[in-house]
């Protein structure tokens, strides 16, 4: 080949001859001799731009199968792929990846994750998160850097994912990586605000969080419905509340804010309303004057003519507010009991459900449409399904924000639970016992159809219904002591229960 030749190959080559003299060196001083020959093909295929995914796959089947051969092969594919990043990107394999982070390097990990995450590519980013959790990777203090940059990437668009990276780097995280630890605290909190909502919308936000400097109009239909979702779960003091005001409107930040505080007085009013329902001593002149309506008159209420479509959008939520306590005072305090016996009710078998072959095949099918409800919760369901009582007091007790015991998202993983034990003994006694301290009596409904012969929880079910009888807390009407008798396995004398309905 002449001088111009070799000039002209030097020219077209994707690696300039100073960085081809450093991989050679690489090569031939830090790899090990059983992968110098894939590596040189690899090598000859980039700079050449030809068959480069053969040769990439070829490589790193050798070079990850091997901890101590994972290390010097990652630094290699750094340097060769330094100038094309997003052909790395494609090529990459997360299994390579998790090996690379267990070896104690992570190039290859932090220029994959960080093209994914320009590009948008958060599928990934969060089988990624998913692969490091499930792996040593997650303990190995060299992987804490890219675990707490996937937790605040995935944050707003995933976020029990990015709460899991997070709770698995804290204990490595050590001074170095403080501002990475407020940085991922920051974002999480921004995406529990949202963390409720569908897939499209935590999307949304992530996108306009991430450009604070953008002019987004807010005008679409979209725009509006997430505006509106949004103002019924954001107050002011919220931690991450700064990312929202940095890309809202200003009126509507301000609107927003007042809302939040009438709804707090909202219920406050709606609990007086409840004692005196139940007779707690609560006149309901008091209730009325407790009501929000200071500062809420006709000319206030009426948005101003220059105030555009956003206060238009907000202000009949108030008005829907006040007509909600001041016209159905009734449907209000039902409400709740309403909902819980709809959906437990839709949980009874048919009559005709007989052997065991047909109740386990109802309760197949229950399964898969729980499932499906709650697919957002099955991080936190796995969890409490393979997991200890310790690990799942917080979510299983209704203490957790994404699952508040009020919810009725909580109340569906417990009967989730029910439908699918946990495999720990003391998990699925207590998930009995928490169902019933939620529904308490309308809890006999699903006891009565997963306590028959055979079932994986009858045990669990059977004892929760004998201490019920037993439980001073509750007080249960003849009926309701027959069905928990009948559950609990044998006929129970009404005469030495207490009497009375059942406490809701």
């Amino acid at each position: 080949m002449s001088s111009s030749q070799a000039l002209d190959a030097a020219s077209s080559s994707a690696i300039d001859p100073e960085t081809m003299m450093r991989i050679e060196a690489l090569i031939a001083t830090e790899l090990p001799e059983e992968l110098r020959n894939s590596a040189k093909g690899l090598l000859r295929a980039v700079a050449g731009k030809v068959a480069v995914p053969g040769h990439f796959d070829a490589f790193c089947c050798q070079a990850f199968s091997k901890p101590e051969w994972a290390a010097a092969g990652s630094v290699l594919i750094a340097e060769m792929f330094e100038q094309d990043e997003d052909q790395l990107a494609e090529l990459a394999r997360i299994p390579d990846l998790v090996i690379e982070m267990g070896s104690g390097e992570v190039n290859v990990t932090c220029m994959v994750a960080s093209r994914w995450a320009a590009r948008g590519e958060t599928h990934r980013l969060s089988r990624l998160a998913d692969a490091i959790v499930a792996s040593h990777a997650s303990r190995n203090a060299c992987a804490v850097d890219v675990m707490l940059a996937l937790a605040a990437t995935l944050a707003v668009t995933r976020f029990s994912r990015a709460e899991q990276l997070y709770n698995a780097a804290l204990p490595l995280a050590g001074e170095e990586h403080q501002e990475a630890l407020a940085d991922a605290r920051r974002w999480l909190a921004a995406g529990r605000v949202v963390c409720s909502a569908v897939q499209d919308e935590r999307d949304f936000w992530d996108v306009r969080l991430r450009k604070p400097k953008t002019a987004w109009t807010w005008q679409s239909k979209a725009e509006r419905e997430a505006l509106d979702h949004l103002s019924e779960c954001l107050t002011a003091d919220m931690e991450g509340a700064d990312l929202f005001k940095a890309v809202l409107p200003e009126c509507w930040w301000e609107l927003a804010m007042k809302c939040a505080q009438q709804h707090e007085k909202l219920e406050e009013a709606t609990q007086k309303l409840a004692a005196v329902k139940t007779g707690n001593g609560v006149s309901p002149k008091a209730v009325v004057e407790s009501f929000p309506t200071a500062g809420w008159g006709t000319r206030e209420i009426l948005p101003h003519p220059q105030a555009g479509p956003l206060a238009r959008f907000i202000l009949p939520w108030f008005c829907g507010c006040l007509a909600m306590l001041l016209t159905v005072l009734v449907p209000v305090l039902v409400l709740p009991r309403e909902f819980v016996i709809g959906i437990l009710d839709t949980l009874k078998p048919v009559a005709a459900l007989s052997t065991t072959a047909e109740m386990e095949a109802w309760r197949k099918n229950e399964l898969q449409k729980k499932a499906a409800e709650m697919a957002p919760f099955k991080p936190e369901y796995d969890l409490a399904k393979t997991g200890g009582w310790k690990e799942n007091e917080k979510v299983l007790s209704g203490q957790s924000q994404e699952l508040p015991f009020e919810s009725p998202q909580y109340m569906n993983l417990l009967v989730w639970l029910h439908l699918d034990p946990p495999k720990d003994e003391e998990v699925r006694q207590r998930v009995c016992k928490l169902l019933l301290q939620r529904v308490k009596g309308n809890a006999i409904t699903l006891w009565e159809v997963l306590s028959y012969s055979g079932s994986a929880n009858a045990a669990e079910i059977k004892i929760a219904a004998r201490n019920a009888l037993t439980d001073a807390d509750y007080q249960w009407s003849d009926d309701e002591k027959k069905r928990l008798g009948a559950i609990a396995g044998g006929t129970v004398s009404t005469k030495s229960l207490p009497a009375g309905g059942n406490k809701r």
